[in-house]
């Protein structure tokens, strides 16, 4: 008999490609999502679809009563500038919403529960690269939320639920939301390329951060699931690399056919409580798991940029 995968947040960028490669490997799939910035189109055509949002009773009520083999909580509000013009959807959503799923496994014995945790939980590190066992001193709320769920799996880990959380580090990659200005540096300054806009980048060009490519977070997530070496860990999901983002911005539009030196780019203002810079020590994950990156930012960036201009129709609506 298959194994049997539920994705929360399956419709989304992360989710949906975890989904697809769960099928390929021959799992069942079932997706969560309500579908708020997901969609319903990159669900793979053989993944059941359950639509609700987790923080709602009703939602866990839809699931099969024999539950599932693993879990993949991935379903967040994952911006950290919205979470701070709306914290409470952040409270809601990524933590109440985290509890009732770990609960839901608990009494459903799922042998395996993994959590897509964010690099925000960090805060402003005091040294670099940071490493798993570094202090969390999250700044914004969505780091909050993501540090208290991480919380609440350690305890029903040490109340014998298996569980993994991947703390992901600047996700990017084809099936990214290209539309939303909002989140995600790679994705919101190749939405401006691909419109010939100006580029406006928020804060300052001295930035750093560990821009990670979708397939290898994915290879990440694969390595972990059912592997009892991964039970009760938390892992850095990145490449341990550090670019500052006028690099990433000088790339972007070289890649993209453009000259860095003409085209138009603007620094001005800035995201509120945002980090300044983060990148990763993946020592553990590398070890535990023989996990390891293999996309360099230039060829992850032309992987990207060949499907947003393979997709776009005037306007960025990929």
């Amino acid at each position: 008999m298959k194994k049997t995968i539920l994705i929360t947040g399956g419709g989304g960028f992360i989710g949906s490609h975890l989904a697809a490669k769960c099928l390929s490997e021959g799992y069942h799939v079932t997706v969560v999502d309500n579908f708020s910035t997901g969609n319903i189109s990159n669900i793979p055509r053989d993944a059941e679809i359950i639509k609700g949002d987790i923080s709602e009773p009703d939602t866990l009520e839809k699931f099969p009563k024999d539950g599932f083999d693993v879990v993949l909580h991935v379903a967040a509000q994952s911006s950290g500038e919205v979470s701070q013009e709306y914290p409470e959807i952040d409270l809601e959503v990524n933590t109440l919403g985290t509890l009732r799923l770990l609960k839901w496994c608990k009494a459903k014995n799922v042998r395996h529960f993994l959590y897509a945790s964010s690099m925000a939980v960090y805060g402003e590190p005091e040294s670099f690269p940071i490493n798993e066992d570094s202090a969390c001193r999250p700044l914004s709320f969505y780091g909050i939320s993501k540090r208290s769920s991480e919380h609440y799996i350690q305890h029903f880990f040490n109340d014998g639920l298996n569980t993994t959380v991947f703390r992901m580090f600047s996700v990017y990659g084809p099936g990214q939301n290209m539309t939303n200005l909002k989140q995600g540096m790679v994705s919101i300054f190749l939405a401006y390329l691909a419109n010939n806009e100006e580029i406006h980048v928020k804060g300052s060009r001295d930035r750093f951060r560990d821009y990670t490519y979708i397939d290898d977070i994915v290879s990440g997530w694969m390595c972990a699931i059912d592997n009892p070496i991964a039970f009760g860990k938390v892992y850095n999901l990145a490449t341990g690399i550090k670019t500052y983002v006028h690099e990433l911005v000088d790339m972007e539009i070289h890649l993209y056919g453009k000259d860095p030196n003409t085209y138009p780019v603007k620094y001005s203002g800035s995201t509120p409580h945002d980090q300044f810079g983060l990148y990763a020590d993946v020592t553990r994950i590398m070890k535990d798991l023989n996990w390891k990156p293999q996309y360099s930012l230039e060829d992850g960036l032309k992987k990207m940029i060949t499907w947003i201009k393979n997709n776009s129709t005037g306007k960025t609506d990929c």
